[in-house]
């Protein structure tokens, strides 16, 4: 008898389920050992390890973001456009302001990212209390914002030499050799995931994305929730742009935060099958943004046409979605 319950168990192993929960960090060991194998004076030296996380780490400020927002079960396209307001803002402000002061940036930094903050508010409040769809109102919001940026700038880019060399130390400087973008990117995704997965409001979230009735049946407040994630997402999204302006050494009013959009959305839901499939989490957007850059950096030092970027982003997304949707079924 217990001959026959162990050989059930041996044949009865869940590979489905381990796929769905490995496959995506499988991928990314692969991967990496494959890139390393072809270019092993390149790819797997710290030098460009640095260089992927320093490429990848304005895209991951963003999608840490996303996910917050995604978590309660909420799309918001505006980030892209969040990403240009606090990247050209930013810029403009240290501009007009003429100051060198590191607390004069301070200043300018924390001015825009409360800005961006009240625009994000401004989504959930319009989201969750008039019931828009959060698909239509961000996008809704996105050409406001650009709009705005576009009126305000008159299409005219901030350049370095306006700008005090104490804010681009922000996107160019080091710290005991790491770049500060990557040591940003780390300290939100920390911060991020205490708080969704430490904290009460976090738990809440996870609640309201899992079943939004019995959340409020709980005594759970999706309005209040909203207006965080939203917030959240919008001040993300604009120190990523912030951080992209200080790295490139120039505020541009347009045709930053739309390189970042959609990867953005690509990598939240890559980690989506990651370890807990079919839910957001911090961790697993960091695998996204991880492998994104992998992939990326992978075929450029092998020489490989920049469209298999896209090709290979695309399939891996598919295949991400084909292994959260069987893991839903399985559950259901």
């Amino acid at each position: 008898m217990a001959t026959t319950d162990t050989g059930q168990a041996g044949a009865g192993f869940d590979w489905l389920g381990f796929l769905a929960r490995w496959g995506t960090l499988i991928s990314l060991v692969l991967l990496i050992v494959i890139f390393s194998l072809a270019r092993p004076e390149v790819f797997p030296t710290l030098r460009n390890t640095l260089n992927i996380l320093n490429q990848v780490s304005i895209l991951g400020i963003i999608a840490l973001g996303l996910t917050v927002c995604l978590v309660v079960g909420l799309f918001d396209l505006s980030i892209g456009a969040m990403a240009t307001f606090g990247g050209y803002f930013a810029a403009r402000f240290l501009a007009e302001l003429g100051m060198e002061s590191g607390w004069v940036v301070l200043g300018a930094v924390l001015a825009v990212l409360i800005l961006a903050m009240a625009i994000g508010m401004i989504n959930g409040a319009l989201v969750s209390y008039l019931g828009i769809s959060a698909i239509v109102e961000t996008l809704a919001m996105s050409f406001i914002v650009t709009g705005v940026i576009l009126g305000v700038s008159g299409a005219r880019t901030v350049y370095s030499s306006d700008m005090p060399e104490s804010f681009q130390i922000i996107g160019q400087g080091v710290v005991l050799g790491i770049p500060n973008p990557i040591l940003i990117m780390i300290a939100t995704a920390v911060v991020l995931w205490i708080f969704l997965e430490h904290t009460q409001p976090g738990r809440n979230m996870y609640a309201i994305g899992g079943n939004r009735e019995a959340a409020r049946l709980s005594g759970i407040n999706f309005q209040k929730y909203a207006l965080v994630a939203m917030a959240i997402s919008a001040a993300c999204a604009a120190l990523g742009g912030l951080v992209a302006a200080a790295n490139l050494g120039s505020g541009r009013p347009q045709g930053v935060g739309e390189t970042y959009l959609l990867n953005a959305f690509v990598a939240v839901f890559i980690g989506a099958s990651t370890l807990r499939p079919g839910k957001f989490h911090v961790f697993g957007t960091a695998v996204g943004v991880l492998l994104i850059g992998v992939i990326n950096n992978g075929l450029s030092v092998m020489g490989v046409a920049t469209y298999w970027q896209y090709i290979v982003q695309g399939l891996i997304l598919i295949l991400a979605l084909i292994s959260a949707s069987m893991n839903s079924v399985r559950r259901a």
